[in-house]
């Protein structure tokens, strides 16, 4: 799977929260976080691989509409796009199409969209299922740690977000010990995509 897919996918199950049901600390920081059903924002990336020094460096923009989906947008080193929908999972280039998931026959694709739009639909208790959580919730914000319940299903093993009304940082550990930190800024909510948003998700 290309190697922008793994962090994204993190990321993705992130950027949306649902209804309120328990008192768990994760239903205590979807109170405290700003719900919309359109988000977007920027974004930069600093991801170091284990065993090697340098840093990867990236950064671009996302927008999120809980009905549609996730567009991923990488600008900087290279561009690329991902976009993340109930059929599967597109990636590509100024140059066209790179690579087309199908929700229907990759079972780890499946997952990935079950799950996304587990959030997107407000289905809270989907994080519960999944991860354990840890954390604190302060007057100044909150961070929410998060471990899988089952490694052998996700590709991560842990996620650390921090945050206030909105997502501010995530940092999360791949089981190969890579580690992605992504920096949000200038996130914006709204009730409906604009038209040249509803273009990029068709």
């Amino acid at each position: 799977m290309n190697r922008f897919v793994k962090p994204i996918m993190a990321l993705t199950l992130l950027l949306a929260t649902g209804a309120i049901y328990a008192d768990s600390l994760i239903h205590q920081v979807g109170k405290l976080v700003t719900s919309s059903p359109t988000v977007r924002g920027q974004f930069s990336q600093t991801k170091t691989l284990s065993g090697v020094s340098k840093k990867l460096n990236s950064e671009g923009f996302f927008i999120v509409d809980k009905g549609k989906g996730v567009i991923w947008v990488t600008e900087k080193p290279i561009y690329q796009t991902l976009k993340v929908s109930e059929s599967g999972i597109r990636i590509g280039n100024k140059s066209g199409l790179l690579m087309n998931l199908d929700a229907r026959s990759e079972p780890s694709v499946k997952y990935i969209n079950e799950l996304v739009m587990a959030i997107f639909s407000g289905d809270m208790s989907a994080l519960e299922k999944l991860f354990n959580d840890g954390g604190d919730v302060t007057a100044k914000g909150w961070t929410l740690e998060l471990t899988p319940k089952n490694m052998s299903s996700t590709f991560f093993k842990k996620i650390t977000i921090v945050g206030g009304s909105a997502i501010s940082r995530i940092t999360f550990v791949s089981k190969e010990g890579d580690i992605t930190e992504v920096v949000f800024s200038d996130v914006r909510l709204a009730p409906v995509l604009s038209k040249d948003e509803a273009l990029q998700f068709q």
